[in-house]
């Protein structure tokens, strides 16, 4: 048995217990992985995590997302490896997970993390709940509200360097390092202003076709007209490429997205999931 740093490098040899979509998001820069295999170099266990406030003034953490072992040896190792080069080695004050899978909970546990149950940040619908709302009734957009398709690569990147400026960065840690291309480049809008991007409803369609909200933000005099014309369009785009059954999941860790969901689904309510968290020595 061997202990493994999963990277973009080698994310597809853990690709049966990662899933295409946990290894994509393996060339994002703040993205770690440790993993585990056997004498015949067959995969026994994958952790993932990402670092979270890595480049900011404040203490660094990180967030487990995926947790998986096929015996009690492998986890052992791989929360020995994260204790003990991980957490040195990247500065860590402190680690955090949200599952809904309780094995993956105990997984944590195992390594001193507590376990609670609380509601997910995160709500799931489908493309077929969505279509059902007031946002997805045909109505006709502005000019100026478009694909983010219809941008140049100049024009989003000084968008992005823009709203980063202004503290708006939406549920990504590694957005300023994000390319165009990682966002659904038909379904996400703009809003444009004498050449100006002043508004993004930005969304990630993941390898297996799950649709997430990741930014959402505008501003200038018109912004919470713009926010609305830029929903619209986003979801009557989606509804007419994207089969009913697609789920879309959005995070409500921010009060754009909290107040957008209050809008779109009132009273909508996340899954019961397990967290916990642990204090870095």
């Amino acid at each position: 048995m061997e202990v493994y740093e999963i990277s973009s490098d080698n994310a597809e040899e853990f690709l049966d217990i990662l899933g295409e979509d946990v290894v994509d998001d393996m060339k994002r820069v703040f993205y770690r992985g440790i993993g585990v295999k056997d004498d015949d170099d067959v995969a026994m266990g994958a952790f993932v995590f990402e670092l979270k406030d890595y480049e900011s003034d404040k203490d660094t953490k990180s967030s487990i997302l995926f947790a998986k072992s096929s015996s009690d040896e492998v986890t052992s190792a791989m929360l020995q490896y994260y204790k003990s080069e991980t957490v040195y080695n990247e500065d860590i004050a402190e680690s955090f997970y949200e599952f809904l899978d309780e094995h993956a909970a105990d997984f944590c546990q195992a390594g001193g993390f507590t376990k609670v149950e609380k509601e997910s940040d995160f709500v799931k619908l489908t493309l077929a709940d969505v279509a059902k709302t007031e946002f997805a009734k045909k109505r006709k957009c502005p000019d100026y509200i478009k694909s983010i398709s219809s941008l140049s690569v100049m024009q989003y990147r000084s968008a992005i360097k823009d709203f980063l400026f202004k503290g708006q960065k939406g549920i990504l840690e590694d957005l300023a390092y994000l390319p165009m291309t990682w966002f659904d480049r038909e379904i996400s809008s703009c809003s444009v202003s004498d050449g100006v991007v002043d508004g993004l409803f930005l969304v990630r369609s993941t390898p297996s076709g799950i649709l997430i909200p990741v930014f959402y933000y505008a501003y200038g005099q018109d912004f919470m007209k713009n926010l609305v014309y830029m929903l619209v369009r986003s979801i009557l785009k989606a509804i007419d490429t994207r089969p009913p059954e697609t789920p879309v999941w959005v995070c409500r860790s921010k009060k754009a997205t909290r107040d957008l969901m209050a809008r779109v689904s009132p009273g909508i309510k996340g899954e019961q999931v397990f967290f916990g968290e642990r204090t870095e020595n």
